[in-house]
């Protein structure tokens, strides 16, 4: 696996993960009406879905290079073990994400969140066979995997939370504030997945679909300069949570941009994922 394929692949099942984890994190169930989880639940299980099909694109990519002479070590795992593992355990993950909105739908929550809690475990192992497909460093492909997820899922989710407060007005302001400190964190992880996205080697520059790609390290300066607009949205997000009422809505607008961000700088950092 390499190229945009795969790039597209880890970022949107880290997005899928991380946000699966971060809604039980702050506290919410029990607490946020049904509505909430079945919108979440949709978002993420469209994420997981997607990363699915990209893998297959990426998989049989790497079959042709295979068949085609090539010896690079992400096309031989992926048309190995490793990327049977992946293509199975991202069906998995989102055959569970859709089978809990199901189960949302025609029970209630609170006997839904065991079964949303399982998918967003069964996405954690998902990260396993993502790494392992990479075909060397597996450890640090996994540790990058995890960082990413921790960024994007903490943005993805505090913009769903804030729009959640439009229809749920009573809710505790403290879950948004927990939602900002998540995303802070989630800012810190995301500067981890970027250093140790400069320990892999750089990817192949010609033929990159862009000329700027050509430019040996531009990546990660892309990356980092995107990740940098995160961070100085980090403050702001927790001023404003910690405000409350209208201020709120200020927030939600804070994490459009966060969200925009965030899933630019990891498609950068993880330019050069498969390399």
């Amino acid at each position: 696996m390499s190229g945009a394929l795969g790039t597209l692949t880890v970022v949107l099942l880290e997005a899928a993960v991380g946000g699966a984890v971060a809604l039980w994190l702050v506290g919410l169930a029990g607490v946020a009406r049904r509505g909430f989880f079945v919108l979440s639940g949709v978002v993420l299980a469209l994420l997981a879905w997607g990363a699915w099909l990209l893998a297959r694109g990426a998989i049989a990519q790497a079959g042709e290079r295979v068949a085609a002479g090539a010896e690079e070590a992400s096309a031989l795992a992926a048309t190995g073990a490793p990327g049977t593992w992946l293509l199975w355990s991202l069906l998995a993950f989102a055959v569970l994400l859709t089978v809990w909105q199901v189960v949302l739908v025609l029970t209630d929550s609170d006997a839904g969140a065991p079964l949303g809690i399982l998918a967003a475990a069964a996405g954690v192992v998902a990260l396993g066979p993502a790494a392992a497909v990479r075909g060397d460093d597996v450890l640090l492909g996994a540790a990058e995997l995890v960082l990413g997820a921790a960024l994007l899922g903490s943005a993805l989710h505090g913009l769903v939370l804030g729009h959640w407060y439009l229809f749920q007005r009573r809710l505790p302001e403290v879950h948004m504030q927990r939602g900002a400190r998540l995303y802070t964190a989630g800012v810190v992880a995301g500067a981890g997945a970027l250093a140790l996205s400069a320990l892999n080697p750089e990817p192949p520059l010609t033929g990159a679909a862009s000329p700027l790609l050509t430019i040996p390290g531009f990546s990660l300066l892309l990356g980092g300069g995107l990740l940098a607009i995160c961070a100085l949205i980090a403050p702001f997000l927790l001023k404003l949570a910690a405000e409350g009422g209208r201020s709120i809505q200020a927030a939600t607008g804070y994490f459009y941009l966060a969200v925009i961000m965030a899933f630019s700088a990891e498609v950068a950092t993880k330019f050069r994922f498969f390399s």
